[in-house]
C-alpha cells in the first residue's frame, strides 16, 4: 500500500513539472531564440541553431514582430550562404527586407545581398544593393564591427570602380571604426587598401607610407603571409620608384614570409625576376623567373605560367641565348594567341618577332609585328572605353549625390522655418489674444511668402539647371560625333592601309606614317577625353598655378605661339575651389585648343586683374583671323560657355582688330575657399 502512495507521488510531481516546462516554452520571448540559436553557432552546432532560428521565426511572424523577424531572416540566410546555397539565401534576405528596410538589420541585408551578388559574378548588382546598406549606415552614429567592415568592403569596391574620392571617404570611416574598437588587424587591412589606391594614382611615397603603417600594426599578428604580401606591396613601390636595390631587398623579406607553392610567392618571384632583369642580374632573374615557373606549374595556373614564360623569353633574348628562348617561344605558342588577357598575346608577339628578327627569319618577324599591331589596336580601343565609361561613371554618380544634397538641404530649410514657427507660437502670452492672432497672421504671411520666395528660386534653379543638362546634352552629342568621326574615319583608312602593306615596296616608310597617325589619333582621342573631366589626371599634389604655367609652356614650345602674361599668374588661384579648377582648366584647354587649330595666331595676351566688385577678370587676346560663324557654333566654344555658367560666371567672346578676345569674369566668393577672400 505504501509503495503504491510513493509511486503516484513521483507520477504527480513529474506530471506538474512536465506542464511547468511547456507553460515557460509557451511564454519564451522570440528574441531568447536568437540569443540561443547564437550559442549554438559558438559550439559549431549549426544543425542545431538553425532549428532554433527557423522555429522563433514562426514564433515572431504569427506575433506580427517584423523587425525580430527581420533578424531571423538574416540569420537562417547566414546559413544558406555559408553552405554556398546562394540563391535561397538571397531569397531569404530579400524577405527580411520586405519586412524591415531601416535599421541597421536591413543594413546588414543589403550588405548580404551584395556578397552573395559579388559571388555569383552579378558584379553590376553588387554596387545597388552596397549603397542601400550604406545609406542607412551615414545616418547612424555608433560603430561596431559590422559596420566597419561594410565600409570597408565599400572602400575597396569604389577602389574597383576608380571612384577613389568615394573609396577613401568610407576607408576613413572604416579606419575610424576600427580604432575605436582598437582592432588592428583590421586597420593593417584598411592601410593596405589605402596603399593600394595611392600606388594605382602613382603616389608611390604617399603609397609606401600606408603599407608600412599597415606592416607596423601587423607587428603583433601571428598572420605572416599578412607581413609578407605588405612587404611585397612596399617592394612594388620602391620598383615603381625605379629604386630597384630596395625593391629587391623587400621581395625578398616578404618572400621568406609567404606560403610555399602559393600564387603570392609565384608572383613575388616574378617581380623579383624583373627587377633583376633592370639592374643587369641575369642570372638571378633566370633563378627566379624558373621558380616562379615551377610553381605556377604546379598550381596549374595557365595565366600566370605565361606571363613567366614571356619574361624568361625576353631574358633569353636580351642575352642571345636563341635556342633556350626557342623553347619558351614554342610553349607560348600554344595558348598565347587564345587567352583572354591580350597583354600575354601582345608580349608574345613582340617577343617572336625579335626572336625570328635575330634568327634573319624577317618575314615571320614581320608577320608577328602585323598580329601585334592588330592586337595592340584592340587593347587601346579596350582601354579607351573602359577610360570613356569610367569618367561617364564618375560623372552620374557626382551628379547624384549633388542631387541628394540638394534635397537634403532643401528638406532642412524647410524643417527650420517649421521649427522657427512652432517655438513662436509657444512662447506667445496666452492674455494677450489680440497680439498673439497678429503675430499667427504675421507668421502665416510670412511662412506663405517664405514659400512664394522658395518656389521662385526653385523655379530658377530649375531653369539653371535644365540649360545646364540641355548644353551638356549637347556636348555629349558632339563629342559622340568626334569619337564616330575618329574611330570610323580614320580607323578604318589605317586599317585599309595596314591591309595594303603586303603590297608596299617600303613598307617601312608606310609603317612610319601610320604610327604617326595614330599618335594623332591618340590626340584627338586625349582632347575629347579632356572635354569630360580635363584636371584629374595631373592634378595630384601639384599647385593648379604651376599646372597653368606648365600647359602653356608646353603650348607655346610645341605650337609655335608666343605667350605673353600681362600680369603674374597670382596664386591666391590655389585656394580656389576643385570644382573652378576642374572647369577653368578645361575652358583653359579649349582657348589653347581653338588658338593653336583655328586662329593663325603667332601671339596670345593673357591679363588677369580684379575690377572694384571683387570680380576676378581674366582676358586671352590672340593675334589670328579672328572668329567666325562656323566656330562659334563648334563644341569648343560651346564647352567654355557651358562651364562658365556651371561656375556661375560670365563669358564673352569677341572679335578684335587684331583677332580674338575671351574675357571671363567670375565672382570671388564663388570661387575662392575662404569666402573672407
Amino acid at each position: 500500500m505504501n509503495l503504491k502512495l510513493l509511486l503516484l507521488f513521483f507520477f504527480f510531481l513529474s506530471f506538474t513539472s512536465a506542464q511547468t516546462d511547456i507553460s515557460k516554452e509557451q511564454n519564451l520571448d522570440a528574441s531568447a531564440y536568437i540569443i540561443a540559436g547564437d550559442s549554438l553557432n559558438k559550439r559549431k552546432d549549426y544543425n542545431g541553431a538553425l532549428k532554433l532560428y527557423e522555429l522563433g521565426l514562426a514564433k515572431s511572424l504569427d506575433n506580427n514582430e517584423n523587425l525580430l523577424a527581420a533578424k531571423f531572416y538574416k540569420k537562417i540566410g547566414v546559413y544558406h550562404h555559408t553552405k554556398g546555397t546562394y540563391e535561397l539565401a538571397e531569397s531569404l534576405y530579400k524577405k527580411g527586407l520586405v519586412l524591415d528596410s531601416l535599421t541597421n538589420n536591413a543594413a546588414d541585408l543589403y550588405f548580404n545581398i551584395s556578397l552573395v551578388k559579388e559571388t555569383i559574378g552579378e558584379q553590376d548588382s553588387v554596387l545597388n544593393y552596397l549603397e542601400g546598406s550604406l545609406n542607412i549606415l551615414d545616418n547612424t552614429v555608433a560603430d561596431n564591427s559590422a559596420k566597419s567592415n561594410i565600409f570597408l568592403y565599400a572602400g575597396r569596391v569604389y577602389k574597383d570602380l576608380q571612384l577613389y574620392e568615394i573609396s577613401l571617404n568610407y576607408l576613413i570611416k572604416a579606419y575610424n571604426g576600427y580604432t575605436s574598437l582598437k582592432n588592428d588587424k583590421k586597420l593593417a587591412d584598411v592601410c593596405s587598401v589605402l596603399g593600394n589606391i595611392h600606388n594605382h594614382i602613382h603616389n608611390y611615397n604617399q603609397a609606401r607610407y600606408y603599407y608600412n603603417q599597415a606592416l607596423k600594426l601587423q607587428g603583433e599578428s601571428k598572420s605572416l603571409t599578412g607581413k609578407g604580401r605588405t612587404y611585397i606591396n612596399i617592394a612594388n613601390t620602391f620598383h615603381s620608384l625605379k629604386e630597384y636595390d630596395s625593391a629587391v631587398f623587400y621581395y625578398n623579406k616578404g618572400i621568406k614570409l609567404l606560403k610555399p607553392q602559393s600564387l603570392n610567392l609565384a608572383s613575388a618571384k616574378y617581380n623579383l625576376a624583373d627587377t633583376y632583369v633592370r639592374i643587369g642580374k641575369t642570372d638571378a632573374a633566370e633563378i627566379h623567373f624558373k621558380e616562379s615557373i615551377q610553381i605556377n606549374r604546379s598550381l596549374k595556373d595557365t595565366l600566370s605560367l605565361l606571363y613567366d614564360y614571356n619574361g624568361i623569353v625576353s631574358l633569353y633574348l636580351t642575352e642571345n641565348k636563341l635556342n633556350e628562348a626557342k623553347k619558351y617561344i614554342d610553349s607560348l605558342s600554344v595558348h598565347a594567341v587564345k587567352v583572354s588577357d591580350k597583354i600575354i598575346t601582345l608580349n608574345y608577339l613582340e617577343n617572336r618577332a625579335e626572336y625570328f628578327q635575330k634568327t634573319k627569319n624577317y618575314q615571320e618577324a614581320y608577320t608577328s609585328l602585323i598580329q601585334f599591331k592588330e592586337i595592340y589596336k584592340i587593347i587601346f580601343d579596350s582601354q579607351q572605353n573602359e577610360t570613356i565609361q569610367s569618367l561617364h561613371a564618375r560623372f552620374d554618380h557626382s551628379n547624384k549625390n549633388n542631387e541628394i544634397l540638394k534635397l537634403k538641404l532643401a528638406n532642412r530649410d524647410k524643417e527650420l522655418v517649421l521649427l522657427e514657427q512652432s517655438k513662436n507660437i509657444k512662447s506667445k502670452n496666452l492674455l494677450l489674444i489680440s497680439i498673439i492672432l497678429i503675430c499667427i497672421i504675421l507668421g502665416v504671411s510670412y511662412y506663405f511668402y517664405r514659400i512664394r520666395q522658395e518656389n521662385i528660386k526653385q523655379g530658377l534653379k530649375i531653369d539653371k539647371l535644365t540649360a545646364v543638362y540641355s548644353g551638356q546634352e549637347e556636348i555629349k552629342k558632339l563629342i559622340a560625333r568626334d569619337l564616330h568621326d575618329i574611330i570610323t574615319t580614320n580607323y578604318d583608312g589605317l586599317r585599309l592601309r595596314i591591309l595594303a602593306l603586303k603590297k608596299v615596296e617600303r613598307p617601312k616608310d608606310e609603317i612610319d606614317k601610320i604610327t604617326k597617325e595614330l599618335k594623332d589619333i591618340n590626340q584627338q582621342i586625349r582632347i575629347v577625353s579632356h572635354r569630360l573631366s580635363p584636371l584629374d589626371h595631373i592634378i595630384g599634389n601639384r599647385k593648379f598655378t604651376d599646372i597653368i604655367k606648365s600647359r602653356l609652356s608646353e603650348f607655346q614650345l610645341y605650337s609655335k605661339v608666343f605667350v605673353e602674361l600681362e600680369n603674374e599668374i597670382p596664386e591666391s588661384l590655389n585656394d580656389t575651389t576643385a570644382i573652378f579648377q576642374d572647369n577653368f582648366y578645361g575652358i583653359l584647354l579649349e582657348i589653347l585648343n581653338n588658338i593653336e587649330k583655328h586662329s593663325k595666331a603667332n601671339k596670345l595676351t593673357i591679363d588677369y586683374f580684379v575690377d572694384e566688385e571683387k570680380q576676378i577678370n581674366i582676358v586671352f587676346r590672340d593675334n589670328g583671323i579672328g572668329i567666325n560663324k562656323k566656330s562659334k557654333d563648334g563644341v569648343g566654344l560651346l564647352n567654355i560657355k557651358q562651364r562658365c555658367e556651371i561656375l556661375s560666371g560670365l563669358c564673352q567672346i569677341k572679335k578684335v582688330e587684331s583677332g580674338t578676345e575671351v574675357q571671363l569674369v567670375f565672382s570671388a566668393k564663388n570661387i575662392f575657399k575662404n569666402e573672407a577672400y
